[in-house]
């Protein structure tokens, strides 16, 4: 079986937020990235959680703009 990157999805969280994964609403990594970004460079403390479908390269694109990300939880 083969992962369609397509099916990757990330959730754009505030450290500050309370709000949960289960609250996050699912965006494509276009998205996530600019959300991020933009939160990050007004100062807010941002962690982007992924799914298994996300890429190497758009994990590496978090990596490099010193944003925090880590796999979602499943279930």
């Amino acid at each position: 079986m083969t992962t369609d990157i397509r099916n990757a999805r990330f959730y754009v969280l505030e450290q500050d937020d309370p709000s949960t994964a289960t609250d996050a609403i699912p965006v494509s990594f276009e998205e996530a990235f600019k959300e991020a970004e933009k939160l990050t460079a007004s100062g807010r403390a941002v962690h982007v959680l992924y799914t298994e479908e996300a890429t190497q390269t758009q994990l590496t694109r978090f990596a490099d703009a010193g944003i925090r990300t880590s796999l979602a939880p499943q279930g």
